[in-house]
């Protein structure tokens, strides 16, 4: 794998050798290395040969992101393959915490994304994944119509296929759709799986990274942030300094939590079951 890689970064930043191979801890998903080549710093994720796909859809995503000019992510070198392995060769952003002036920026920028762009319809080019989990993106001119089917409904179907029993799925899908009959938002590109592990502060300011990106609601991107301990809360002020969220957000916000929620469960079960079914029924007795 390290020969494969020393050939992609050669043609990226010349002809040099891998100096230094520290791995990461955290790597719950993929191995993670930081090296160091020709003088940069350069992180590298890493799996069975047979994950390119998802290597190659994380660096569309970050290119998505970067063409937006609005937020900072890290620079893809590549994505590549030898017989036994496939990766991703990023920039490497020493994280840190988020403090109070770089979450108002972070605010702000992910305000200026969501801005960014005409796109008519709900969706993606391509099918990606929230954390291990493969999500749909079928292009879709109704809200309500993508986010009961391809979010909620989407969950609910992989938890019955492991045993897991939510309730009637069409019941549920339905109810969902009703609620977001009357709200058609402007399509936003998400950063689609915006928690605390996927934000940080960089060298030069703040970034995110391991997207979960498609076309949707802003509103999907500002709901996932109460779910995660340890995000500043001026991010919400720095957003709305920007582009207030309207009217119906709060109510909203329990109803596009349910679908990070639903994943949990379907990824990790135990007390997660639990806390989906009871936002489930909240969600249900609107």
């Amino acid at each position: 794998m390290w020969q494969a890689i020393s050939r992609l970064l050669r043609d990226q930043l010349g002809e040099a050798e891998i100096e230094q191979r520290i791995e990461l801890p955290g790597g719950e998903i993929h191995a993670a290395w930081r090296i160091r080549y020709a003088g940069h710093d350069v992180f590298v994720k890493c799996d069975e040969r047979e994950l390119l796909p998802i290597f190659a859809a994380e660096a569309d995503q970050l290119e998505l992101l970067s063409r937006s000019k609005s937020v900072t992510v890290p620079h893809v070198y590549g994505v590549g393959s030898d017989r036994g392995y496939s990766f991703i060769l990023q920039e490497y952003l020493e994280p840190r915490p988020l403090d109070a002036h770089n979450a108002f920026l972070l605010g702000q920028q992910l305000a200026r994304l969501h801005q960014w762009s005409d796109q008519p319809q709900f969706g993606l080019d391509f099918d990606n994944d929230l954390s291990t989990t493969p999500q749909p993106n079928a292009w879709q001119r109704r809200w309500s119509t993508f986010f009961a089917e391809q979010r909620i409904g989407w969950q609910l179907e992989l938890a019955a296929e492991k045993g897991l029993d939510f309730g009637d799925i069409d019941r549920i899908v339905d109810s969902v759709q009703q609620q977001l009959a009357s709200h058609q938002p402007q399509p936003s590109l998400l950063h689609g799986d915006l928690w605390s592990d996927n934000c940080a502060l960089g060298p030069n300011g703040p970034y995110i990274f391991d997207p979960a990106c498609y076309w949707g609601d802003r509103e999907c991107d500002l709901a996932m942030l109460p779910l995660h301990s340890g995000q500043p809360p001026q991010i919400y002020d720095g957003y709305q300094s920007v582009a207030p969220l309207p009217a119906g957000f709060v109510e909203r916000q329990p109803l596009y939590q349910l679908y990070t929620l639903l994943n949990r469960a379907n990824l990790f079960g135990g007390e997660h079951l639990m806390v989906a079914q009871r936002a489930l029924e909240r969600v249900l007795a609107v």
